[in-house]
This record gives structure tokens, C-alpha cells and sequence, in this order.
């Protein structure tokens, strides 16, 4: 796991004294994650500063099949998951810092999403894309419709026991699909996310395919 930075050429070898590296093939400096203890101190060259999570780069979808709420036709639906992730937060003295969280979970009104996560998402889910919704009244990355095209809200997603995304038996999380994808650097997110014993079930019982 590596982080893609992105370093103006005056500042080179500020970069590399702080732990990056130089990627001879795609041109482009990165921090490996045996150095992300260092992630604030090359914050300012990591790229989209809206993101404020880290995944990994063994990008983990989970995906499902639920009615559209509008036209009631079979729908695929999904959502950014990952078993461990960064993030930046403020401590107790008011600082910024990037914090380790190890556990999995699913992320919900995604209003951020990295490039190279982007093509991904275009490629496998192209009805996952932003839209404009009325319970968050902001643009969000959301499930549409293969059909008509209707926004699947997130609480209807991920909110409600019993949801898709809400497993509450161990029936119901083996509907779900957890799929990997491997990437040459670390997507990177603006999110939410939830605990709960749902999230164990999806660990547990959830099928995973690794996508090569």
C-alpha cells in the first residue's frame, strides 16, 4: 500500500527527506505505507484535499441486489468498503493527524473520491456517480437505477436494520458480495461511516472474490 503524492520539483528533495519515494515508471513520488507514520508531514503534497480517508489499495466493493424504491426493477446497488483505513482527524491538543483505524466498514455520503478510484467506479459501477440529493442537500457519490436512473438514497442503504447494507442475520449478509480490486496506489475519500454487529456479519459471511 502506497500513497501517490503529488511534489512540485522545487521541493524534491523536501519530499524524500521526509520518507517518499520516486516512482521511476509513472513519474510520480509516493509514501510507502511503512511510512505512513509520516502522513502529516507530507499532507500538503497529498493531491484532492478534500479527502480526508485513506483506503487501502485493495479497493474492497460490496455489492447487492435491491428493488429500485421507484420503478420496483431488479437493481445492483454498492458501496466503498475497505478492512482498514487512515484518516485525518484533530487530537485532543487541536492538531491535524492521520489516524490508523483497523477495523472494516462501509462508507456512506461519499462526497469526495480520488481519480484513480473515479476510473474504477466508471468502469465496474457507472451508475455509481454523484447526484444531488434532498436529505443531505449537497452532491454525493449515490446508487441510480439501472433502469430509470432514481437516486437509492443511503439511509434506505445503509441506515435501516434490515437494509441491504444492514444485514441483521446471517441469511441476509450472504447476499452480499464483497469484491477486491487491486490498485497501484491508495484511493483516497471524503465519507462516512458507521460501527455495528451488521458490519461483523458482512465480515463473516459476505462471499469475496478478488478482481485481478
Amino acid at each position: 500500500m502506497s500513497l501517490q503524492l503529488n511534489v512540485p520539483f522545487a521541493e524534491n528533495e523536501e519530499a524524500k527527506s521526509k520518507g517518499a519515494l520516486w516512482d521511476a515508471n509513472l513519474q510520480t513520488w509516493y509514501l510507502p505505507e511503512a511510512h505512513y507514520d509520516r502522513l502529516m508531514e507530507v499532507d500538503k503534497w497529498i493531491p484532492e484535499k478534500d479527502t480526508a480517508i485513506i483506503l487501502s489499495n485493495e479497493i474492497t466493493i460490496a455489492q447487492a441486489e435491491r428493488p429500485c424504491w421507484k420503478c420496483h426493477q431488479p437493481n445492483l446497488v454498492i458501496a466503498i468498503g475497505s478492512d482498514y483505513f487512515y484518516e485525518k482527524d484533530i487530537n485532543e491538543r487541536d492538531e491535524a493527524v492521520w489516524l490508523e483505524q483497523g477495523f472494516f466498514t462501509l462508507f456512506q455520503q461519499v462526497s469526495a473520491v480520488s481519480g484513480n478510484l473515479q476510473a474504477l467506479l466508471q468502469d465496474h459501477y457507472p451508475n455509481y456517480k454523484t447526484g444531488y440529493t434532498k436529505n443531505t442537500a449537497g452532491q454525493y457519490w449515490s446508487n441510480h437505477c439501472a433502469a430509470c436512473q432514481s437516486i437509492q438514497g443511503d439511509w434506505f442503504l445503509f441506515d435501516e436494520a434490515g437494509s441491504v447494507f444492514y444485514p441483521v442475520t446471517q441469511e441476509a449478509a450472504i447476499l452480499i458480495t464483497l469484491k477486491t480490486f487491486p490498485l497501484k496506489y491508495a484511493p483516497r475519500i471524503d465519507a462516512g461511516y458507521i460501527y455495528g454487529n451488521h458490519l461483523r456479519l458482512i465480515t463473516e459471511f459476505a462471499a469475496r472474490v478478488n478482481v485481478t
